[in-house]
């Protein structure tokens, strides 16, 4: 099993197309590496050869899920969203400070305010210009009733309105 590391679901959406190419034209180091995985376990060599020709992405991308622990996609999908919606590379000189342990990063935003949030391991705290950059500045109301705390936040449905938008502009990029 691979270990998840950061990546964006964009990033893993175009290595599932290049395997599904791979496949479609045959390559038998695709086929060799991927023959243990359950979509073809209980098939010879030629018979995974025959339905490489019916493959579809959707079935990559179950692959793929399955290569990581996960039995479907969408678990996957739902994983990778929820761990990478808030970060982008091109604001990493707005974060304000970075924690690696979810209590130091509390407290430092309890002693120091800003905004909580969260990529993959990371915890950080950002000002309202990481925020700007999320697109989601406008939604003041929301944050303060969150009390600014991604993690923790203090009003569901705050959170989630906050979420669906966050989650809006993820897919946008």
């Amino acid at each position: 099993m691979k270990e998840l590391r950061p990546i964006r679901l964009k990033q893993l959406k175009v290595e599932a197309k290049l395997l599904l190419k791979n496949f479609k034209s045959s390559s038998e180091s695709s086929i060799k590496e991927y023959s243990n995985q359950p979509i073809f376990q209980d098939l010879t060599a030629s018979e995974i050869k025959n339905s490489i020709k019916e493959i579809r992405l959707k079935d990559i991308y179950h692959l793929i899920a399955s290569e990581y622990g996960y039995s479907r996609w969408e678990d996957l999908k739902l994983h990778i969203v929820k761990n990478d919606l808030l970060f982008r590379s091109n604001g990493i000189g707005l974060i304000h400070k970075w924690f690696k342990n979810y209590n130091e990063a509390s407290k430092y935003h309890l002693e120091n305010g800003g905004y909580l949030l969260q990529f993959w391991e990371d915890f950080v705290i950002c000002g309202i210009e990481y925020i700007r950059l999320l697109k989601l500045d406008s939604f003041t109301e929301e944050w303060r009733l969150i009390e600014y705390n991604w993690i923790e936040p203090k009003n569901e449905y705050a959170y989630q309105r906050l979420y669906d938008k966050a989650i809006l502009q993820y897919s946008l990029l």
